[in-house]
């Protein structure tokens, strides 16, 4: 099973390569909007690569990544078994997005009792941050299933 630098290494090969990719098919040109939907989706990958990765069941360099909010992550661990279903393709990613994001919500809430009405983000770019996640995630389970 590969290491913790080799999916970094991998995911951001694959992320080099389809942006270039995707800048050479647009002719070279990219629109103000297309650019806040890559940079949503850039900082959802970089989120799923180092923060948020199926290696968030045990005890691994992406949970040392974590500091002292490590602790946020025992129950997750306690709860999934490595290489199970937290290394499913889509599922795994999307119960961490939703563990991790009942957590940030509920300590949001606590603290203000509300949520802030002004300062909602446009659902297009939560949803393509969630996609960079999802991605990110899948190219790890990816390389897990080939070596």
């Amino acid at each position: 099973m590969p290491n913790y630098n080799a999916h970094r290494t991998f995911n951001y090969a694959v992320f080099i390569a389809i942006t270039v990719l995707l800048y050479i098919l647009s002719g070279s040109t990219l629109s103000a909007i297309n650019l806040k939907h890559f940079l949503a989706l850039g900082a959802g990958y970089y989120i799923g690569t180092d923060f948020i990765t199926p290696d968030l069941d045990i005890k691994s360099k992406v949970i040392k990544r974590w500091g002292m909010l490590k602790v946020i992550w025992l129950p997750y661990m306690w709860l999934f078994k490595h290489g199970q279903s937290s290394h499913n393709i889509v599922y795994g990613g999307v119960v961490r997005i939703l563990y991790i994001g009942i957590i940030v919500l509920g300590v949001y809430y606590l603290i203000f009792r509300s949520l802030p009405p002004d300062t909602i983000i446009s659902s297009v770019y939560i949803i393509i941050f969630l996609i960079g996640i999802i991605i990110a995630n899948a190219l790890h389970v990816v390389l897990d299933t080939l070596f």
